[in-house]
């Protein structure tokens, strides 16, 4: 308890003030003012700045941010002037100003966010939030598609391996015994990955075939009862000609599943049905989006939200993606702390520790965060495991000091860089000149008075000086690393991406169904670490 109280109490003395300095420069820590200069105690350690260093002392997070508030009002009332307007490049014009004037306030609130950490600033995470609704409305008005896929620059996509034609990959679909040789079952989901995007009138259901095929029956726990209903589905006639299929018949698959899953789950409470449920998906992925929709949603265990369908994890994966796309990193992070901790999948999670390492990467320092959030993700023994402990040693062989920022040094907090120490002229206060006494009636009138060496320092300022103990260049050795200069490495240095060949980049893997990719964790790109590049998700 003493511990944690300990805790508590750095946590809120550490960050009491902002110095800010001359250079532009901003320290936040507990402020201790000295004759000469400044003591700072960071999160980091002591630091110290001398008086001429620094500009000014803030103590309220106002003083920082400025006219957001204007900023923000200012842009809700453009968002309102932009709706009623009608679709086309003036009002997308607007729309593009507006989100670029609340990227300012966005970024003023957050940074002074960083530097208030405190609780009892926690009305700035408020204000970010406001932000982060207002920005998610204008995009989404200037985006009527799904976000396009974060990550790096693009890259070549492998040759598609050798696939079957799709009449004959439907009919290892539905045949148990097709499905059981592992040639024609890895055939027949390569050609539905591939060959969906030239039948869009399929294209979920495809999708749901690849899913289905990349496991066993037995991988599947198929068997009984809930075999039978699978085998009953492959059965009816919307899969004889699947390409004819229109929206409407989608929807009466969909629900023609859904009464299946009902008797299975009557019958048996504990029967497995995630296979023919995946086909239900499916099919509403190419059903009219409207009540009846909704309704069969819920019972798939789907949502639509703002006319989307998808599970509550891959909304969630979407929206922290639509955020890494556009550079967000900040708000990424803040969307999983304040919306999605109920949705906190390894998956989500695992996209949230992205985002983590993107904001840190561009801010250049922070790098245990990562780190320690890729650590607290909860995955079975194997590849994916491996490659998450893996991209964590990645950060971990390449980030630089979170107290020296890869320099090795400090400086000393004795003689502030200087090398030596003054004690001053207490005669003249360091200046080194004092007033003529000659002419002191001039200063009683009013006049500048003529200045003259001070005799006790001779006109130095000071009247001793001390080589510091502390020190020999003005820096110390850094305790807190290896002493191995290092400089913030580029996301290359950490690791590299491939776009997801199952998801096609996207992070989940229907297009109208937000389901979140297990291939990629739901980024939509095969991160390769750097540490071990062997250990890449499969």
């Amino acid at each position: 308890m003493r511990t944690a109280l300990l805790l508590a109490l750095l946590g809120t003395s550490l960050s009491a003030d902002v110095a800010v300095l001359k250079d532009g420069g901003k320290v936040s820590g507990r402020i201790v003012e000295k004759p000469q200069h400044w003591e700072i105690t960071t999160d980091a350690g002591l630091r110290t700045y001398l008086k001429e260093e620094v500009d000014r002392i803030v103590k309220d997070p106002k003083e920082l941010l400025g006219d957001v508030d204007k900023i923000i009002a200012d842009a809700k009332g453009e968002y309102g002037k932009a709706i009623d307007m009608p679709e086309g490049p003036e009002r997308n014009a607007r729309l593009k100003e507006t989100i670029a004037r609340v990227d300012v306030a966005r970024t003023a609130t957050s940074t002074t966010r960083e530097l208030f950490p405190e609780d009892k600033y926690a009305e700035l995470d408020q204000k970010l939030m406001q932000i982060m609704q207002l920005k998610r409305l204008l995009r989404d008005r200037l985006h009527s598609d799904f976000a396009a896929h974060p990550g790096s620059a693009p890259v070549a996509r492998p040759a598609p391996g050798p696939s079957a034609p799709l009449e004959e990959s439907f009919s290892t679909l539905v045949d148990p015994s097709r499905r059981s040789d592992i040639g024609k079952r890895v055939m027949a989901r390569e050609s539905f990955r591939t060959q969906r995007a030239a039948h869009p009138e399929i294209y979920e259901l495809a999708t749901a075939a690849m899913l289905f095929l990349s496991r066993t029956d037995q991988e599947w726990n198929l068997q009984g009862a809930s075999l039978a209903a699978l085998q009953d589905y492959f059965a009816q006639a919307w899969l004889k000609n699947p390409t004819a299929m229109t929206p409407d018949l989608h929807q009466a698959a969909a629900q023609w599943v859904i009464d299946r899953v009902a008797a299975l789950k009557k019958a048996d409470a504990r029967a497995p049905t995630d296979a023919i449920s995946l086909f239900g998906i499916g099919h509403l992925g190419q059903a009219p989006i409207g009540a009846e929709s909704d309704k069969s949603a819920r019972l798939l265990g789907l949502e639509l939200r703002n006319g989307i369908l998808g599970t509550p994890e891959g909304h969630a994966v979407r929206d922290l993606n639509s955020w890494i796309a556009a550079g967000d990193f900040d708000l990424a992070v803040l969307a999983f702390t304040k919306e999605y901790r109920s949705t906190d999948t390894p998956i989500v999670r695992f996209v949230w520790s992205y985002a983590l390492l993107r904001l840190v990467q561009d801010r250049k320092r922070g790098y245990e965060r990562p780190i320690a959030a890729l650590a607290t993700i909860t995955l079975p023994d194997g590849p994916a495991k491996e490659h998450v402990a893996a991209l964590g040693r990645s950060i971990k062989g390449v980030a630089v000091c979170n107290v020296c920022q890869g320099q090795t040094k400090l400086r000393c907090t004795n003689c502030h860089g200087k090398k030596e120490t003054k004690i001053l002229c207490k005669k003249c206060n360091g200046k080194g000149k004092v007033p003529d006494p000659g002419y002191a009636d001039l200063g009683a009138r009013g006049f500048n008075v003529p200045e003259i060496p001070c005799y006790p320092c001779r006109g130095r300022g000071y009247d001793l000086l001390i080589k510091c103990e502390k020190c020999k260049d003005g820096f110390v050795d850094c305790k807190n690393c290896d002493r191995k200069p290092r400089t913030p490495p580029a996301m290359e240095e950490i690791c590299t991406g491939d776009v997801c060949q199952q998801c096609d980049g996207r992070g989940y893997v229907f297009r109208n169904v937000l389901w979140a990719c297990k291939s990629c964790l739901g980024l939509g790109q095969k991160l390769v670490p750097k540490a071990d590049p062997s250990r890449v998700l499969q």
